[in-house]
């Protein structure tokens, strides 16, 4: 509903009868990617959901209602301290790896989160914010990597850009800064792909850009050293599941940092070998070099050991999955460059 303001919007009674507790959750960056996934994940499972974006969406969602402002609006973070929402899902950042300005990338990612944080500690309310998988860097022996392991540099790296290192800093002051006042979670995603992601430009997931290139009859550009390097892809209704799930979950689940992706690497020349299967064996691929093979992640995989123990219920990923998931996509984009 854009055109809402931030004190316009009604109380609702909590559905699942637990006393004086509001049903509405607010979602920040709605208009994003991810955050699009997760208020409608959070809608079909009967919450009330405020987006808050400084983009208007690009469609309406039933149970949806959207406002324009920035997440760290005064009158926003009044509204969570005074109780209005049950959850508040913190998807607003900035998302560009290359970013290099650090002094906005805390302001944004690391400031403004805190500052939701502290709201939702002084209202009682559960929080759960994205994090990433970038925190890890280089993953030396490649083998799956649980959260404590970013700072084992046998194993990691640790960050290799201002971005990750933004998120880094947020988990830590999270961790540091809350203790048992707040429930929350911080969810280092991997690489998350689906539906409604060609909007994020060069920052969608490559294997959402290698697909849709293939469906689009266009040439495959990769980097010459990369065809051997190997990423975790999670489908968004994945990640819209765990995070509606984390949102409804007891006092019980312990408040942290959790991994969240597929648990399965696929080599980049798997997924161009699934492109040759979708077009048919017609491609066009280009080889080019590496200009950030410094800052470059040659290998992914997330271990979800801690989060599938505080969730067991949660939907998982199967190996084959994500090919059929890359081939969905395939279909939906060639239904569309054939459309015209």
């Amino acid at each position: 509903m854009t055109g809402d303001t931030v004190s316009n919007l009604p109380r609702q009674a909590d559905r699942r009868g637990r006393g004086v507790v509001v049903n509405e959750v607010l979602v920040t960056g709605s208009s994003g990617f991810v955050g699009q996934h997760v208020a409608a994940g959070l809608a079909a499972g009967g919450w009330l959901v405020t987006g808050v974006d400084l983009v208007p969406p690009a469609g309406t969602v039933e149970g949806v209602r959207h406002v324009t402002a920035d997440a760290a609006d005064p009158r926003v973070l009044a509204e969570v301290a005074a109780g209005r929402y049950a959850a508040v899902v913190h998807q607003a950042a900035i998302t560009d790896t290359l970013e290099s300005d650090w002094a906005r990338l805390r302001s944004v990612n690391v400031d403004g989160a805190l500052a939701l944080a502290r709201a939702c500690a002084r209202a009682g309310a559960r929080f759960v914010y994205a994090s990433s998988h970038s925190v890890y860097g280089t993953v030396r022996r490649r083998v799956p990597v649980a959260e404590h392991d970013v700072y084992d540099t046998a194993l990691c790296s640790g960050p290799l850009n201002p971005y990750a290192r933004s998120k880094l800093l947020l988990d830590e002051r999270m961790a540091d800064g809350f203790g048992s006042t707040l429930a929350w979670a911080g969810l280092r995603y991997t690489n998350v792909f689906g539906d409604g992601e060609l909007p994020k430009g060069r920052m969608a997931c490559i294997l959402t850009q290698l697909v849709r290139a293939t469906a689009s009859g266009e040439r495959l550009t990769l980097f010459a050293d990369s065809l051997t390097a190997a990423r975790d892809y999670v489908p968004a209704a994945v990640v819209a599941d765990a995070v509606r799930r984390l949102v409804e979950a007891p006092e019980a689940v312990e408040s942290g940092v959790y991994n969240l992706g597929s648990g399965h690497a696929v080599t980049f020349a798997t997924v161009v070998e699934w492109c040759a299967r979708f077009g048919d064996g017609k491609l066009d691929v280009r080889l080019v070099n590496n200009p950030n093979a410094a800052a470059y992640q040659y290998w992914t995989c997330a271990d979800n050991g801690r989060l599938d123990a505080a969730l067991p219920d949660r939907s998982r990923v199967a190996p084959g999955d994500i090919m059929a998931e890359a081939e969905r996509l395939h279909r939906g984009f060639r239904l569309a460059s054939t459309a015209y």
